[in-house]
């Protein structure tokens, strides 16, 4: 058995559609018979419950005069991802944290805190999530701000807030871009691992950078789960889960209200209706206010899925692939018939029809909704038959048994790497008091 630090950006229990993840990486380390410790450097302003079921430590939060310092570019940390999470005192606190807890290895949330665990001085791995250079290369195109862009970590002056409106974002994005890509092919070649959500992106940076990189997702499984009646009447609400505070998640539901709801009415389809199941951040709210959304609120995973099978279809309307979207494989786990665009199923084995129902633009999507329209009216049948072919897909896809195989043997190989690991300063445990005990 070793003992494994995950370094996380926030808690488990208030991470959205990132905390599954996350969570899957607890249960299968656990699962594999390891001991797993957590610590959370940062996390949203306002308080998030820490999840008690793993050891879980608060490190320091980064202060903004620290990311305006010139401390991360000394490390050599150019991107403004790791600037906004790199301190000093954070970085001392991790190792000390190490010592005290006798961690085997370390496995950083990202490339934002990669850079405490290759300091720790014991081998680490860097699950990066999705590729943030790809995804801020197609941001460059969108209608955003800067605030926008900082989510949980933007500040909460209004006169910072303003000037950070005020600039030229475009020309970030792009170097942000340019200094990510960079940054994400280093880690792939220097780290001891590296992993990414989707295998499509994983291929992708694994010829990008000359390195292998694994594809682990997200194990999906749920404790409840949609039942269909036959001949029940047409449920026209469309399930959306996702945090407002994530720039992709508001631009969804602002092309719902801009282009397909619109697009619906005019094809003479009615009362269709999208639930956004999420925090709204205050600034967003006046842009997503219509008749035809509903803002349900922020709910745990667990109240979620009890919301989430009272409805029958899931919207994730994507226009662009950010890595696996793990709302549309919840969905379908759950019992509900998902709907989304090819590039929201990019990295999934599933066909239009057969799992879900794809759409491209406002027309498709209406075209898709008449589909399930005339089904309800013929009983029901056809659609039931999808539910289950999606569900039968995603649990045998996103089984917990596979994901906990796959990280068991990215333990086994940080584990037969370990000696002659350097770079972080091994406490004694004499400096640390006590370490904690699951």
């Amino acid at each position: 058995m070793a003992r494994i630090l995950l370094l996380m950006t926030r808690p488990l229990a208030g991470a959205g559609g990132r905390g599954l993840v996350l969570r899957t990486i607890v249960d299968s380390l656990a699962g594999a018979g390891h001991d797993v410790v957590c610590a959370v450097v940062g996390g949203p302003r306002t308080p998030v419950p820490v999840d008690r079921s793993v050891a879980t430590h608060r490190l320091p939060d980064v202060r903004w005069w620290e990311v305006a310092g010139s401390s991360a570019r000394r490390r050599g940390l150019r991107s403004f991802n790791e600037r906004l999470y790199h301190s000093p005192r954070v970085a001392r606190e991790v190792r000390r944290l190490v010592a005290l807890e006798r961690i085997d290895a370390v496995v950083a949330d990202g490339v934002r805190l990669a850079a405490y665990a290759e300091d720790s001085g014991r081998p680490w791995f860097v699950d990066l999530d999705d590729l943030l250079s790809d995804r801020y290369d197609l941001w460059r195109s969108r209608d955003l701000d800067l605030h926008q862009l900082l989510g949980h970590r933007r500040p909460t002056s209004r006169l910072a807030a303003a000037a950070l409106r005020r600039v030229p974002v475009r020309r970030v994005l792009a170097l942000e871009a340019r200094r990510l890509r960079e940054r994400e092919d280093v880690l792939a070649r220097t780290a001891h691992g590296t992993s990414l959500v989707s295998p499509i992106e994983a291929e992708r940076l694994s010829v990008r950078a000359g390195a292998e990189v694994r594809s682990l997702p997200m194990a999906v499984t749920a404790d409840v789960r949609r039942t269909w009646t036959p001949g029940a009447p047409l449920d026209r609400r469309l399930a959306f889960p996702g945090s407002l505070t994530a720039f992709a998640n508001e631009e969804a539901v602002r092309w719902w209200l801009d282009e397909l709801e619109p697009a619906l009415r005019a094809n003479g389809l009615h009362g269709w209706e999208l639930h956004v199941f999420g925090e709204v951040p205050d600034a967003v709210r006046p842009r997503v206010q219509a008749p035809s959304v509903v803002l349900r609120g922020a709910f745990d995973r667990t109240a979620l899925h009890a919301e989430l099978v009272q409805h029958s279809f899931l919207l994730a309307p994507q226009r662009e692939a950010l890595g696996l979207t793990v709302k549309v494989v919840e969905a379908a786990v759950l019992g509900l018939v998902p709907l989304t665009t090819p590039q929201g199923a990019s990295g999934m084995a599933v066909a239009d029809g057969e799992q879900l129902l794809l759409f491209r633009d406002g027309e498709g999507l209406a075209r898709a909704l008449a589909t399930l329209e005339r089904w309800a009216d013929e009983g029901g049948t056809r659609t039931t038959e999808l539910a289950e072919r999606a569900r039968a897909w995603a649990r045998a896809s996103f089984a917990a048994e596979v994901l906990t195989r796959r990280w068991g043997a990215v333990v086994d190989g940080l584990l037969a790497g370990r000696e002659g690991v350097t770079g972080g300063e091994r406490l004694g445990e004499d400096d640390m008091g006590q370490r904690s005990t699951r």
